[in-house]
């Protein structure tokens, strides 16, 4: 519509037309996302998940606490212990070890994952559950104690990081995280171990397992651990708990890695097949079983 003296188009100089721009750039975007997940033969219901439905309430509905689809059984076994030296030449400390085969339901999906993840020079943390979720919020956690080194000039202590971890996973409670982790370090205060889980609990123990064979490892840990012992002995028992969970537990396999963190390192051990860990356990036992190395 024009008239004389110039006259505008109608709406050009209200909010109008501006209106009709954006529904019809969302109406265009949405449908050039269509489009494309049309030519990857993506299922119809699918794009209107993806077009309509919030993250946060999907998420709810398929991956928590009630949800029926994508509930995988996992396996895992994962411990950790402190002990003081038993004489002037032992360093004492903390030792971590792990398995390394990473399960979905009877599905063995790797056999090589690290689950000793680094926060600090003599900090780390562990997964149990979720790889996805673990290595995510290690990552979160990691990050922040790094911006609070370098903000207030001091290590962060192990108890304010696990702390961290406990009250950002507490956020998230009821929605489908599957984390269960053991933050362990050196501080000013001494070695310290604190178990976080997905729901937000933090506890401190001297003496920790988490994963489908932690019971397995508790068997083994609770016969054989004492408050003082030489760092050998330290180390034979964190192979030989993992070694025997491994047997016990199908969710639990692959190689054994250990980590022994003391007043002034952080020391990082090769590998163990768990298979050659009881073959050489039976031996010590006087047992006659011949030893078959496997790709795991």
């Amino acid at each position: 519509m024009s008239s004389k003296g110039g006259a505008r188009a109608e709406g050009t100089d209200g909010t109008d037309f501006q209106h009709r721009q954006r529904v019809a750039a969302h109406y265009q975007i949405s449908a050039q996302y269509k489009n494309y997940l049309t030519w990857l033969a993506v299922p119809h219901f699918l794009v209107a998940i993806f077009l309509w439905i919030k993250a946060k309430e999907f998420v709810g509905a398929h991956f928590g606490r009630d949800a029926k689809n994508l509930q995988f059984r996992k396996g895992t076994t994962t411990l950790a212990f402190v002990y003081e030296p038993a004489t002037p030449n032992d360093k004492g400390g903390i030792i971590i070890a792990v398995d390394s085969r990473a399960s979905a339901g009877e599905y063995i999906s790797s056999k090589s994952v690290m689950k000793v993840l680094d926060i600090g020079d003599r900090m780390v943390a562990t997964m149990a559950g979720g790889a996805a979720d673990c290595q995510f919020w290690t990552r979160v956690v990691a990050k922040y104690c790094t911006l609070y080194e370098l903000r207030e000039k001091t290590p962060i202590t192990v108890a304010a990081a696990s702390k961290y971890f406990a009250n950002a996973l507490y956020e998230y409670k009821g929605q489908g995280l599957s984390v269960g982790s053991m933050v362990c370090g050196f501080d000013k205060r001494g070695p310290a171990i604190f178990m976080v889980n997905s729901e937000g609990d933090r506890s401190q123990l001297k003496v920790c397992s988490v994963g489908s064979g932690s019971l397995n490892a508790y068997g083994i840990l609770d016969n054989h651990w004492k408050a003082k012992m030489t760092d050998e002995e330290a180390k034979a028992l964190g192979w030989r708990a993992i070694m025997h969970a491994t047997y016990r537990d199908a969710g639990s396999g692959g190689v054994c890695n250990l980590v022994h963190i003391t007043p002034d390192s952080k020391i990082r051990y090769p590998g163990r097949d768990v298979s050659q860990l009881y073959y050489e356990f039976a031996q010590e036992l006087g047992r006659d079983i011949a030893y078959e190395p496997h790709d795991e």
